[in-house]
């Protein structure tokens, strides 16, 4: 039994050395491939013989598995570079999404406050358009000191207020006879500041007849301020001054018996009483609607709305 096992082991292992020997015979005279490569294939050559003898076979180990394997290792670093750089992408996209939901959410927020502040606007204009005389009191704040800015109000001294002469019928100074006082006289100092008590434009700049150097300014709704016997004058005719612009320096110029400031306020080219005005605030916000009925507040308060709504 080991003989004949002997016996097949001496045939197979001399017929595996003939063929090897027969291909490398073959393969020397095959000038067209070069030495390296016959030495290449000369270790790669496997020779297999069944049992019976009758078949035997050559088998040539694949080359190229041999070239990937070395390969492996680059290519595993090609992969994790490019997943590398992948991971590297994604977390970039990733913190640019978050930014954007952060300004997106910022965004939100802001709209929503826009669209609360649009339907509190909305309110009030509604408000506006609906003012009378029996509701002026409710007026917002902002639109109380926008009534304030272009209607003559407050003070027109940087100075405290002291009346001399009041606005109607008084004995005139200088004449002696009863004349109507078509403003009220205010005690200043020479050089003290006179200033606009609203927005408005400067109609006149100069010398007035007995009222001396004079300034008038004509402002929103057919109001006008006009200030006489002044030192100096600061202002140009068309000038446009805003509510505390010092305009001018109080005086003693044409007819006069001492510093003074004459202040008057004027609607629609009549006189109206300036003390209404001078203590026009929001605190005492009703005096001119409930004082000056001759001031024609409705069309004023229309208009108002309107143009609140534009």
């Amino acid at each position: 039994m080991k003989e004949k096992v002997g016996n097949k082991l001496d045939i197979f292992n001399i017929v595996k050395e003939r063929k090897r020997n027969e291909i490398l015979e073959c393969m020397k005279r095959q000038k067209k491939v070069p030495l390296k490569v016959k030495e290449s294939i000369e270790h790669k050559i496997v020779i297999e013989i069944d049992d019976d003898k009758s078949k035997y076979y050559i088998k040539q180990t694949n080359l190229r598995k041999e070239k990937l394997k070395k390969l492996r290792p680059y290519l595993l670093g090609f992969v994790f570079l490019v997943m590398a750089g992948a991971i590297g992408f994604l977390s970039q996209q990733y913190l640019e999404f978050q930014y954007y939901l952060s300004k997106n959410e910022e965004l939100v927020t802001l709209s929503k406050k826009y669209l609360a502040e649009q339907k509190q606007k909305a309110e009030e204009l509604k408000e506006l358009q609906n003012l009378t005389l029996d509701n002026i009191e409710n007026l917002p704040e902002e639109r109380k000191n926008l009534m304030l800015n272009i209607i003559p109000s407050g003070n027109p001294l940087l100075r405290e207020l002291e009346v001399t002469s009041n606005f109607g019928n008084r004995t005139h100074p200088i004449s002696g006879g009863v004349k109507h006082h078509n403003g009220v006289d205010l005690r200043l100092n020479t050089g003290d500041d006179v200033i606009a008590p609203a927005m408005g434009k400067v109609a006149f700049a100069g010398e007035k007849g007995g009222y001396g150097n004079t300034v008038i300014i004509e402002h929103a709704f057919g109001f006008k301020t006009l200030y006489a016997h002044l030192d100096r004058i600061y202002v140009t005719v068309g000038e446009i001054v805003g509510k505390g612009k010092v305009i001018a320096a109080g005086g003693n110029s044409g007819n006069s018996t001492g510093p003074h400031l004459h202040y008057e306020v004027l609607y629609d080219d009549a006189q109206v009483e300036p003390e209404n005005f001078i203590n026009w605030d929001k605190s005492n916000f009703n005096i001119v609607f409930n004082n000056e009925k001759n001031v024609q507040w409705e069309s004023f308060l229309t208009i108002m709305g309107k143009n609140q709504t534009k």
